[in-house]
């Protein structure tokens, strides 16, 4: 008897906060599906919704082009203005990051709770 392993397709999932944007990213991420990824950060610096979290945590496979083309991402969203952390990362996703954005330039936390309380406090030393 054969088992068939089917994966499920990416989802993008988008959840507000005041005015955190929290983007649940799930299944595979692919080249195509990193244009998804894209897109939607796109939308939200033309709705001003510069505070953004995108959580890896669900992400099933990512090859080391598509983490480079994330690290760009990233850097796209951050030249418009934008603020980013990044939660979820898995230890061989982790590795890939640090091959690839050798200087730290992705801000990083270990899940999206973490995340939020470190970027209200970024927001409020700002503010003060």
């Amino acid at each position: 008897m054969t088992s068939l392993s089917i994966e499920k397709p990416f989802e993008l999932q988008e959840q507000r906060r005041e005015d955190l944007t929290i983007l649940f990213a799930a299944g595979p991420l692919e080249r195509i599906e990193l244009g998804v990824l894209e897109t939607a950060l796109k939308r939200l610096t033309r709705e001003g919704r510069l505070r953004v979290i995108v959580d890896l945590s669900e992400v099933t496979t990512v090859s080391t082009l598509v983490v480079a083309g994330f690290v760009i991402c990233v850097e796209s969203f951050r030249s418009s203005g934008g603020e980013m952390t990044v939660t979820g990362v898995s230890r061989s996703l982790l590795d890939a990051f640090r091959m690839i954005d050798s200087s730290g330039r992705i801000n990083q936390q270990t899940d999206v709770v973490a995340a939020i309380k470190a970027m209200s406090r970024r927001s409020a030393e700002r503010e003060g």
